[in-house]
């Protein structure tokens, strides 16, 4: 070996045994002292034909420098071969510097950044760094960006050869939160995202409400993906940012870039999981660019918004399903499943946060009475002290997406809230005067749904919206509002139901079903009893064909006991009495409903458009019904509608619409 040590620009080589101790134990001292030394000999001797000087050896590992990086090369895939043989594997680590020269060696940082390389691979493994890599001309493999410790900034490493190896013993190149809490369920839902960032989808968008998951789901998704981003996987938390101007100085301080984040980022293979982007959403457009600009950049997004931006991908963040959101709340307050946590989680729309924060309050309530006190959910629910303020409450969720709204985007929000259920496009323009753009920007942000042709809500959010339509001024009118659109669907339903031709108007009044009760509770509530006759007996026959026959017959007598004036709705209120009460098998109130029973006499009434005729009795009643009659089961009548109005009118016109008036 030479032993005059090169300056100026040197390339070092670190060596070690891979597994010595194992090996000791395996080949026993004497054996293991033998090919220790086999080994000594055959590196000294390949190292020094290519011109290596030994700096320091200690144990089993050599330093070595050498004027050159093709030298360097040359020695360390001699050295290998020469080691093929014998039982000993040897990892290598090559990079190129210009350290301190000093009487006693090298000193300086490219010292131990050649022996961090080193230690970072396997036997039979030879690594180079970029600094090397520059220097030579050889088959040689990328491996990416890597962090190693003590290092702070992440540095490229190359493998000599395209042999496989197990992953490199670096630092983990990934600033990742791992949360302290297990991960339950989801597994379809990371498996989906992975695919689509391996399929190529370079900006993807997790969006749903506060409290759906989309933060866990994604550090889960991205923490799959680390081994096959070669310059690393970064998370980059962006909620208590309010500049968006911020946002890629954000990202590159994260990256430790310095010469502008394009610049930095280049053809690196990065994924960079932006988290909670909504607040900051102006910066779409410049982050849209950012990926264009560098080939191999992936994002990866949280946003209670869309950001509409040029290639971007939407994947919706869903309540759990049923089976995960009761592992959830199992495992987190530690109880057996049952029918009254199916029915909490239920309540709770199955959203992750909910279902959390309803575990968490398993240490003072019973599931029984979260479940009593689930109409205080918004502040019953309490994350802890760790949690993230607006992660604290449900309230503070989605007070957290409301204050992002502007002012016309808050009134329809709580307009909005007087749907029960859901609404259709014609619905929300004529009750909470919406428009087609505000919507799309409310269902946008997460805080309204859209499936079919209905608007929604989940409901922990319509409890929130419930609250401000409440403070504001126009809550009456709209509650009004929505009453006597109800009440005009009704009637305009009525004649279809009873006519030859009733349609879809049965599946109609189905998906109506929860506004139209909130609509009588309305009514009822402001005692406007002529309109609560009208809408039930216009509904009479849908609870009858859709099997709502207990709720039905409770709706109407309730009906007809409020109101006893004799009134055309009344009227048509008694006939749907006695359909209901036949239909439940009670046939002697049936028969007294059919008679006009709960009035105080029989008495004589109009209809719009017709002569007056008596109060329908028994003999007009049963003539109007067709063969099959009312006490035959539902399954069983004929398909035809009852033509009722024929006994009532002298014309023989289907029942016209009733003014309440």
């Amino acid at each position: 070996m030479q032993h005059r040590l090169p300056s100026g620009t040197v390339t070092f080589l670190f060596t070690d045994i891979e597994g010595s101790t194992k090996l000791l134990d395996e080949l026993g001292a004497e054996a293991y002292a033998h090919a220790l030394a086999e080994h000594r000999r055959l590196l000294r001797q390949a190292l020094a034909r290519h011109g290596g000087v030994e700096v320091d050896t200690q144990g089993d590992a050599f330093f070595v420098a050498f004027s050159t990086a093709p030298e360097a090369l040359g020695a360390v895939r001699a050295a290998q071969e020469a080691l093929e043989a014998g039982p000993i594997r040897v990892r290598m680590g090559l990079h190129t510097g210009a350290p301190h020269l000093t009487e006693e060696g090298y000193v300086g940082h490219d010292v131990h950044l050649g022996a961090r390389i080193a230690a970072a691979g396997h036997g039979g493994q030879v690594l180079l760094s970029e600094a090397t890599r520059a220097l030579v001309d050889d088959e040689l493999t990328d491996l990416g960006e890597h962090r190693l410790k003590d290092f702070a900034e992440a540095i490229w490493l190359f493998q000599l050869g395209s042999d496989r190896f197990p992953p490199l013993k670096t630092i983990s190149n990934t600033n990742l939160p791992r949360p302290a809490s297990s991960f339950v369920g989801r597994e379809r839902e990371v498996e989906e995202l992975a695919s689509l960032l391996r399929d190529g989808a370079r900006l993807l968008t997790l969006t749903g409400p506060g409290g759906s998951g989309k933060t866990r789901l994604a550090i889960e998704a991205a923490a799959e993906l680390v081994p096959e981003f070669r310059n690393g996987v970064f998370w980059v938390g962006l909620a208590p940012l309010r500049d968006p101007g911020l946002v890629t100085d954000t990202i590159a301080q994260a990256l430790g870039a310095k010469d502008g984040l394009a610049e930095h980022i280049g053809e690196r293979e990065l994924l960079l999981l932006l988290d909670n982007l909504e607040q900051v959403i102006e910066a779409a457009p410049e982050l849209a660019i950012l990926v264009e600009s560098c080939p191999y950049l992936t994002l990866l997004v949280t946003s209670r918004e869309l950001l509409r931006v040029r290639g971007e991908v939407e994947y919706q963040v869903l309540p759990l399903a049923e089976p995960e959101a009761v592992e959830l709340f199992c495992a987190r307050s530690r109880l057996e499943p049952g029918d009254t946590i199916a029915e909490l989680y239920r309540r709770l729309d199955n959203l992750p946060l909910a279902v959390e924060l309803a575990a968490a309050r398993t240490s003072v309530l019973s599931p029984a009475q979260i479940l009593e006190r689930l109409s205080k959910r918004l502040d019953l629910l309490k994350g802890g002290r760790d949690a993230d303020a607006r992660q604290q409450t449900l309230r503070a969720a989605i007070e957290w997406s409301y204050e992002l709204l502007d002012e016309v985007e808050k009134h329809l929000f709580g307009r909005l809230a007087v749907f029960v259920g859901g609404c259709t496009l014609e619905s929300a323009e004529q009750v909470a005067e919406a428009d087609l753009d505000t919507l799309q920007s409310l269902v946008d942000k997460s805080l309204l749904r859209h499936t079919g042709e209905r608007f929604w809500m989940l409901e922990t959010i319509r409890e929130y919206a419930e609250e401000r339509l409440a403070e504001s001024s126009e809550a009456h009118e709209i509650g009004r509002r929505h009453a006597e659109h109800l009440l005009a669907l009704g009637e305009e339903a009525y004649p279809h139901l009873h006519g030859g031709s009733p349609g879809d108007w049965f599946d109609r009044l189905e998906r109506e079903h929860d506004n139209l009760r909130a609509a009588l509770d309305r009514l009822e509530a402001l005692a406007e009893t002529k309109r609560v006759l009208q809408l039930t007996g216009a509904l009479a026959e849908f609870w009858a064909v859709k099997g709502h026959l207990s709720e039905g017959r409770r709706r109407v007598e309730s009906a007809l006991s409020a109101d006893r004036r004799p009134t055309a709705a009344r009227g048509r209120a008694l006939i749907g009495a006695a359909d209901l009460a036949k239909a439940t098998g009670d046939p002697a109130t049936g028969e007294a409903a059919g008679r006009g029973g709960g009035c105080a006499a029989p008495f004589p009434w109009r209809c719009p458009r017709q002569r007056p005729v008596a109060a329908p009795g028994r003999d007009c009643h049963d003539r109007a019904r067709p063969s099959g009659g009312a006490g035959a089961p539902r399954g069983e009548r004929p398909a035809l509608p009852r033509p009722r109005g024929r006994a009532l009118h002298a014309g023989g016109d289907s029942f016209p619409r009733v003014d309440a008036r």
